[in-house]
């Protein structure tokens, strides 16, 4: 017996992609456990599962595979609308040394994670993200950032993978005068600790090893990333070329990519975000490893780092996923409205990114980046249940013809109703079932209050 049967919808399967996969008007889904057991017309599932433990009619409503976004830094969010001194941020430098470093990660505590964690994911949750890659930066917090981090992360019911950032960088040290592979075996120490716990495969959270970038390593430490990671089976997750390049070439002689090649770090395996500086046989490299490129056009734009050549990496065959670094809204909808547009006015061509391939960044490409192509990323006997609801708030009709143009000319997160994670049902009306929302957000402002205080602002 199906222990929930979803019923009426009109569901939009995205298998095996967005544009080929089977749409059912009137149609419904069973689920066992947290695996879907049965798809297809609502009178068909209905006769094949008499007596489901909860039924959920979903008519007039959109139901979906939750999206999942594969680069996040999640205690990032303790820094949002904190009124520093922007004048000081005058380039990506600027931004990644104060905004990142030192007015965040440098200052980031393990309760600040915890709280900051919970919070993020719920709103993330409530706008459609079911799975989430997270990379945590806390050098002031070691050991233990991925224990508060995973504690918030099963509490507030979403799936996610996660890795701790390993990086030579010296808190408070300019990485052009030193860097200290003692901070990298810290971080490699928090990886394995976390990995010891969460098995890189199966549950609901697992590891994937955190690295920061060619940059802030030395080539033994960026070895050593590759040789845990293949003894682990976890993958890894880095930045790549979202600074200059010519950073990199007066530093080694070669770019990123180049480094991380021969290092031997780069794979099918690695999860590679940002992406900005890439000449011809830097779009090779990472083509020819087959490394899934997480595609931030918000962080990019902040940064002032030019737009990546995403139009051009699909047309070579390469996998790319979206990420948004949790420095604005969590709100998916948005990254993928954006992602959809940047590239048109910046190439002047309004055929590039269609909807289908915008959508399928946050599905089944981002499910592929993870490693879980048979497991997310789509509706299907089987899989995990990872789904939305969505109430659509559209001035047109909702049909099978308009779906994904809906997604990138209408939908907001505040359409989606009710989602599924492994199976539980974890936002209801809107809202969490699991944590208490106001009290989320009250624990998140008071550590947003302690971090600015920390940066010496009135609160």
């Amino acid at each position: 017996m199906a222990d929930v049967i979803i019923k009426n919808g009109l569901i939009m399967t995205c298998e095996p992609d967005v544009l080929t996969g089977a749409v059912y008007p009137g149609g419904a889904l069973a689920v066992t456990g947290n695996t879907i057991t049965d798809i297809g017309p609502t009178e068909e599932v209905l006769k094949r599962n008499p007596g489901a433990g909860k039924v959920i009619d979903a008519d007039g409503r959109v139901v979906m595979p939750g999206f999942i976004i594969t680069h996040t830094h999640m205690p990032y969010v303790l820094g949002h609308n904190q009124p520093v001194d922007v004048s000081q941020l005058r380039s990506f430098w600027d931004m990644l040394q104060k905004m990142g470093w030192e007015w965040l990660e440098d200052l980031m505590t393990g309760e600040g994670i915890y709280a900051a964690t919970r919070y993020a994911a719920v709103k993330m949750m409530k706008s459609g993200t079911t799975t989430v890659c997270d990379l945590v930066e806390a050098p002031a917090a070691l050991p233990g950032p991925l224990t508060y981090s995973a504690k918030a992360l099963e509490e507030a019911g979403i799936r996610a993978q996660v890795g701790y950032e390993v990086t030579e960088r010296i808190p408070g040290v300019s990485i052009l005068e030193k860097l200290d592979p003692a901070m990298a075996a810290k971080g490699f120490e928090e990886n394995l600790a976390f990995l010891e716990k969460y098995s890189a495969a199966g549950g609901r959270i697992s590891g994937r090893l955190g690295v920061h970038t060619a940059y802030t390593n030395s080539f033994e430490t960026l070895k050593e990333a590759r040789r845990l990671a293949d003894a682990h089976g976890c993958g890894i997750q880095i930045h790549i070329a979202e600074i200059p390049r010519a950073f990199l070439v007066e530093k080694y002689g070669k770019s990123a990519p180049a480094v991380l090649e021969e290092c031997g770090l780069l794979g099918p395996d690695v999860v590679a975000a940002h992406c900005i500086d890439l000449d011809d046989e830097d779009m090779n490299i990472l083509q020819r490893n087959k490394v899934n490129v997480v595609h931030t056009p918000m962080t990019n734009s902040l940064g002032g780092n030019g737009v990546a050549r995403i139009p051009e990496m699909l047309d070579r065959g390469m996998n790319v996923s979206l990420g948004h670094d949790c420095f604005f809204t969590l709100d998916t909808a948005e990254y993928i409205r954006y992602n959809y547009l940047v590239h048109k006015i910046h190439n002047a061509n309004p055929a590039l990114i269609p909807p289908f391939q915008a959508l399928d960044m946050v599905l089944g490409n981002a499910a592929r980046a993870l490693g879980r192509e048979q497991e997310i990323g789509s509706l299907k006997k089987g899989k995990k249940a990872d789904i939305l609801i969505i109430n659509p708030d559209s001035p047109s009709p909702t049909t099978p013809a308009s779906l994904m143009s809906y997604f990138t000319m209408t939908f907001q997160g505040s359409h989606v109703e009710t989602v599924l994670v492994d199976g539980r049902v974890v936002i209801q009306g809107r809202t969490s079932t699991l944590l208490d929302e106001d009290e989320l957000r009250r624990e998140c402002v008071r550590q947003a209050a302690d971090l600015w205080r920390r940066n010496g602002i009135e609160v």
